[in-house]
């Protein structure tokens, strides 16, 4: 029987899935955005936001709560930096952005940034629509191109 149960497995250990989002929680507060499979974003991104509620309430209980789930570093960059931006936000304070398989084992890939980040950080739209052709389809509809203008294009005739 099917019991709702929330989040992914990721064919890891209890312990070993919850350090491995860690991880990425971590690393996503840290350089706000980052570069993973599609399942992976979808779940850090969760946590993240459960952790910017926390952060956004600024009180001992919620600087404990994310002492046990993140490192000093981590913690004060949330409360201090990551937070103050939000407090006029209820939630949504992720995204996620899917770009094409990755070339190798075609996992579908995403970006998961946080909204409001700086204005030198905002071209993340214009990467990801970059980042979804893979390189070699690039390739190939280039070479399509020259192949299309060297046919349309007369052949000049010796005289």
């Amino acid at each position: 029987m099917y019991k709702r149960i929330k989040g992914k497995k990721f064919s890891r250990k209890t312990d070993q899935r919850r350090a491995f989002m860690r991880a990425l929680a971590v690393n996503l507060i840290t350089r706000e955005k980052i570069k993973t499979t599609k399942v992976r974003a979808r779940q850090t991104a969760l946590l993240v936001e459960k952790l910017i509620t926390k952060a956004k309430k600024n009180d001992l209980a919620a600087r404990k709560a994310l002492a046990k789930v993140l490192p000093p570093a981590a913690g004060k960059k949330l409360i201090a930096s990551i937070a103050p931006r939000f407090k006029d936000r209820v939630g949504g304070y992720t995204r996620v952005i899917k770009i094409g398989p990755r070339l190798h084992d075609g996992a579908p890939m995403a970006i998961v940034e946080l909204l409001d980040r700086p204005a030198a950080d905002n071209a993340a739209k214009t990467e990801a629509k970059q980042e979804k052709k893979p390189a070699k389809a690039a390739a190939k509809t280039k070479e399509k191109k020259e192949k299309r203008a060297k046919a349309n294009k007369p052949e000049e005739s010796k005289s």
